[in-house]
């Protein structure tokens, strides 16, 4: 259901309901004034994953394809409906322009040049581009594994939840270390935020 207000000589305004379930509350100033929008507002949506076990480093560009778990201890939540994930490729649960964030522990047992983390999207649901990657070099600084960290984030215009999807991939200068997983806690994780409607 939807309210025109029809301009008197043109233009119009629409008022639609929300797409998602809550209440929206309109004020209206009793005297001349502006509208105010009182509530409704913010996040709709806000959900975090993680890799609940290591992951070996790869010298190709691999895709994070298990593993994955929605982070779900000390009080860790979600808004909305969240993600759903099936062998490393995540849906989103509506359109919208979303922020998505990686960040990536890797142990390495020895130096490399390159610890790659990628963002992959596609928005025809076959062909994927990394929108978004980062890496970084660690040196061994004893005769145990080395620990560091890769961060890497993107602003993703869904326009359709069936053609634009997400997944994550690393690749590194060698195979001598992993990414980092927990079943309690962040190591290796992602992201989803829905910073509002689709441009």
């Amino acid at each position: 259901m939807s309210i025109v207000l029809v301009g008197s000589t043109s233009g119009s305004v629409t008022l639609q309901e929300p797409a998602v379930a809550g209440t929206t509350v309109l004020s209206l100033p009793a005297t001349t004034g502006t509208l105010a929008l009182t509530s409704g507002l913010g996040v709709t949506e806000a959900d975090q994953w993680r890799l609940n076990a290591n992951i070996t480093n790869t010298t190709s560009v691999t895709v994070f394809s298990t593993n994955w778990e929605r982070a779900d201890t000390y009080g860790a939540g979600y808004v909305g409906t969240g993600m759903t994930e099936s062998s490393g490729i995540f849906t989103f649960p509506s359109t919208g322009t979303w922020l998505i964030q990686v960040a990536g522990r890797l142990a390495v047992n020895g130096s490399q040049r390159f610890n790659v983390i990628n963002i992959e999207v596609t928005t025809n649901n076959s062909t994927y581009d990394i929108g978004s990657g980062n890496s970084q070099f660690v040196s061994q600084v004893s005769s145990n594994f080395t620990v560091g960290s890769v961060y890497a984030f993107y602003i993703f215009n869904v326009t359709s939840t069936t053609n634009c999807k997400v997944r994550f991939s690393q690749q590194c200068e060698g195979t001598a270390g992993n990414w980092g997983g927990s079943t309690v806690e962040n190591n290796t994780a992602v992201n989803f935020i829905r910073l509002g409607a689709s441009t």
